[in-house]
């Protein structure tokens, strides 16, 4: 199996590419999958069989949908010590989340809620992150999410999450097309947010497309093809922190697997590509 290096390039694990991962040898310039746990977690038969498969040719990082850090609801350690295992059992390094919340008093929300980026919550989810921690002996890498709503009185989003970083020792999943969605829509400079994290907790990164509407929102679909403005932005992001492990999310609208992985290497030859030097 080959080994994740800051040159490798991954798709997130589709049902409709499965067949084509277990019945062909092992492709070219697709390096890693990612999964969501929870929907692998504590399944058997043909399912299992098919992730086993997959798990022998590829490495598997694990990006998390439910752990809800943001949430004022009681950290659920039973669901993190059942993603401890799958991790364990499929030595999996890698496990991220979001930087959010996706529960109430209710039960899951199935969204995802931005947090109020306020230096008096650090510390709260800065003892959050050590409980996940703990219990997977793991670093844990968070995402900065599309936020489509501002809270008043907020710290800059990349000093809230380089502060987080530096006080838990968590990791940050880099999601280049977040940063852009949240310039466009919240006015929040882009690269000012991006050379504000620290190089050394950048874990990997994710780019996807977005729609724009007609209204000039934009959002973050995972549904169209990188815009140039990303990908320019993503240029910017290597001259900064350099290689890392490279995501293409794609969700909606998916091509074949042999686009996908085209663009995927087309996009991380492109990052490389330097416009101009950062100021």
């Amino acid at each position: 199996m080959r080994p994740l290096t800051s040159e490798t390039r991954g798709l997130g694990l589709r049902p409709e590419f499965i067949a084509n991962l277990i019945d062909s040898p092992p492709i070219s310039g697709l390096d890693f999958l990612e999964i969501a746990p929870e929907n692998w977690m504590n399944i058997g038969g043909r399912k299992r069989e098919q992730l086993d498969r997959i798990a022998d040719r590829y490495p598997l990082i694990a990006h998390g949908l439910s752990l809800s850090l943001g949430d004022t609801e009681p950290l659920n350690l039973p669901f993190v010590r059942e993603v401890c295992s799958f991790l364990d059992e499929y030595r999996i390094e890698i496990y991220s989340d979001h930087l959010s919340a996706t529960r109430d008093s209710t039960g899951y929300l199935y969204d995802l809620i931005p947090i109020p980026r306020r230096s008096e919550n650090i510390a709260y989810l800065a003892g959050r992150i050590a409980q996940v921690q703990d219990v997977t002996g793991r670093r844990l890498v968070l995402e900065n999410i599309s936020a489509y709503h501002e809270y008043p009185g907020q710290m800059p989003e990349g000093e809230f999450l380089a502060e987080l970083a530096l006080r838990s020792g968590c990791g940050i999943l880099l999601d280049i097309n977040n940063a852009y969605v949240n310039e466009r829509n919240h006015g929040a400079d882009a690269r000012t947010f991006i050379a504000t994290l620290p190089t050394e907790a950048i874990a990997y990164y994710h780019i996807a497309g977005h729609l724009e509407l007609a209204d000039g929102m934009i959002l973050d679909t995972h549904g169209t093809p990188v815009a140039d403005a990303v990908i320019q932005l993503a240029q910017d992001v290597w001259h900064l922190h350099g290689s890392r492990p490279l995501l293409l999310e794609r969700d909606n609208f998916v091509p074949s697997l042999g686009d996908l992985v085209h663009d995927l290497n087309a996009i991380g030859q492109a990052m490389r590509e330097s416009r101009h030097d950062f100021a």
